[in-house]
């Protein structure tokens, strides 16, 4: 079976193994048939194979898992009755196909879609490329609407069929067509959410097949993976305490997937205080090597277990026993503040952030387990050097009602390196900084920044407080925060805004909230925007070039630079080690920039309205 690959990047692959029915089956339907529950008790995955009749649904599977040659196809009699076949190549590889004959109506009372689709995880439609395929996409639509509605998780393949008699132009055509045609119908009727993917296929080249069944083993390594934070043994069992990593590249690679499983499950389990940790994972079939060429699946476990510290579980019922400690666990560290949420509600919550070094008794063990939650929220993370005594460590728990006391729940947590500033100041950096997604939009990380910015204000070694390669996020939080701390100070009052940055400004927000010169810019900009009456052009226009002249000093440098070459160099050295940017390019990228910062600043002003 042969799959034009010419344009798989647009329609894309995709694939998993699925179920079937009530009443088509190896006979007559007597009510009673082998189509029921218990018709797959050791639970295989299931491929439904539909189509109209002659559409050589039958012809495929005989030759991909029978070896059947594709001449003696010709002489197979049409389907006219559900065949069930049992794919059983290694321990691994186990799954059922169901052949469905072309003539089936999911109209009749007896095809019962609930028990059909209800558990398929893949649905292969075989359409008739030399055939006139408007019937065939009509019964198509009708397939795909009716599995949906019952089961949203079913991955839908069409397979574009005896393409062996035409040419490429004919071939690409008829994927083309097929693909818009399809996918029109479903978005007119509200599907739009639907995905399908389609492939040329032929019995006289079967080879590609292999490969697109080996689709059905790539998992989504972020759809794979499963995070919590458990407090009691209900959680384990709760969807509602699960969440998801942002990224999984750093122990997966850059395609973020996971080859040779089906069905793959991977459980990363913290208990929420002490953060005792389990690893394990489940699947339906794993890959087999002998039956695809020497694939193997990758070594999940390992990949993960290599970033975790010592001592981390892989037995889930040891995980639930560990849960009884958690009654004793403290925060580390200095108690710094206090917050809470929906005070005097029915939801109240209170939480407490806390700062500490290394040299905090148990701390060191527990931050290398802490540390690996990196891995999933931080691009580039990296483990820091903890025996470096110049980090500190500030900490979020939540602390809250469990069997008439309370315990604490870890939610986030920042990394702070002091660096020496000449001659004789200290230059904190802000290193790392996380709140994890169950306890996001809860203001906790604007409470943890003004944590670590009150932890340094009343020393006077320091000159002020940097970040370190901050992530748009982060960016957006230091502005809100810094935003809203520097509308207290005198210098910052609307008048002044009006009359341009000036030296007291940042003299003023080092001294008084240890922000950065290059920072205090920012928000002196953004607080003037505020200011600004969008609605008077002069006004507005005043604000635009206040910016402009800033984000126009590289290109005022870049000039100076190609004055200066021009003395030491002739014309042709010139052009070769000076790319200039023209007037024109000069302007068009200066108003890109404006309306990047804009932008931005808009929605740091959005949040600040709302917090007031």
């Amino acid at each position: 079976m042969s799959y034009e690959q010419e344009e798989e990047d647009h329609y894309g692959p995709g694939y998993e193994v699925g179920s079937y029915t009530k009443d088509y089956n190896d006979g007559p339907y007597d009510g009673e048939s082998d189509l029921n529950v218990n018709s797959n008790p050791e639970g295989k995955p299931r491929i439904l194979l539909m189509g109209l009749r002659r559409s050589g649904k039958s012809s495929i599977q005989k030759v991909v898992f029978h070896k059947m040659s594709p001449n003696e196809t010709l002489f197979l009699e049409s389907t006219n009755k559900i065949v069930k076949d049992e794919i059983s190549n290694s321990s691994f590889v186990q799954f059922q196909i169901w052949d469905f004959p072309g003539q089936v109506d999911f109209f009749d009372s007896n095809f019962d879609c609930e028990m059909i689709f209800g558990g398929c995880g893949a649905l292969v439609f075989v359409i008739d490329a030399q055939d006139d395929y408007i019937d065939a996409l009509m019964k198509l639509n009708l397939t795909v609407t009716r599995a949906y509605k019952v089961n949203p998780n079913i991955r839908f393949e069409v397979f574009i069929h005896k393409v062996d008699g035409l040419s490429d132009d004919h071939k690409i055509e008829a994927q083309r067509d097929i693909h818009q045609r399809a996918n029109d119908e479903l978005m007119e009727e509200g599907f739009d959410s639907v995905n399908l993917s389609f492939y040329l296929t032929s019995i006289y080249d079967h080879s590609s097949y292999k490969k697109n069944l080996l689709q059905t083993f790539i998992i989504d390594s972020n759809e794979a993976l499963d995070l919590k934070l458990v407090r009691g043994p209900s959680d384990v069992e709760n969807d509602e305490t699960t969440f998801k990593p942002e990224m999984s590249h750093q122990i997966f690679g850059e395609n973020e997937s996971i080859f040779g499983y089906q069905s793959l499950k991977i459980n990363l389990y913290y208990t929420a205080g002490k953060l005792n940790t389990y690893l394990g994972m489940t699947y339906k079939a794993e890959v087999d090597p002998k039956q695809f060429d020497g694939a193997i699946a990758d070594n999940v476990i390992g990949a993960i277990s290599a970033k975790l510290p010592p001592g981390y579980m892989t037995n889930l019922d040891n995980f639930v026993a560990t849960l009884n400690k958690e009654q004793t666990f403290k925060p580390f560290g200095n108690l710094l503040s206090t917050y809470s949420i929906n005070k005097g509600s029915a939801t109240e919550r209170h939480f407490q952030l806390y700062s500490c070094t290394i040299e905090e008794t148990g701390f060191r063990s527990y931050h290398e387990r802490l540390q690996t939650f990196l891995l999933w929220y931080v691009d580039a993370a990296s483990f820091i050097d903890v025996d470096d005594d110049r980090w500190r460590f500030y900490l979020i728990f939540e602390k809250y009602p469990y069997d008439g006391g309370h315990r604490y729940s870890i939610c986030g947590y920042a990394t702070v390196y002091l660096y020496f500033a000449y001659p004789n100041k200290i230059r904190p950096r802000i290193s790392q900084f996380l709140v994890l997604p169950p306890f996001q939009r809860l203001g906790l990380g604007a409470e943890l920044l003004n944590v670590i910015y009150r932890s340094f204000l009343k020393d006077s070694n320091i000159l002020d407080i940097t970040v370190e390669d901050p992530s748009d996020e982060f960016t957006r939080l230091r502005d809100y925060v810094d935003a809203k701390n520097c509308k207290k100070l005198p210098s910052f009052s609307k008048e002044k805004l009006h009359q341009g940055f000036t030296a007291k400004m940042v003299d003023e927000a080092q001294r008084d909230l240890k922000i950065n010169k290059k920072q205090a810019r920012r928000v002196y900009e953004i607080l003037r925007f505020q200011a600004t009456n969008l609605s008077d052009l002069e006004e507005y226009r005043a604000y635009r070039l206040d910016v402009k002249r800033r984000l126009n000093i590289p290109y005022q440098k870049e000039a100076s630079d190609y004055k200066k070459l021009q003395k030491a160099l002739n014309a042709e050295e010139l052009r070769s080690t000076l790319s200039t940017s023209s007037r024109e390019q000069r302007i068009e990228n200066l108003e890109k920039q404006y309306q990047t910062l804009e932008n931005e600043y808009r929605h740091t002003l959005e949040r600040l309205a709302a917090s007031q």
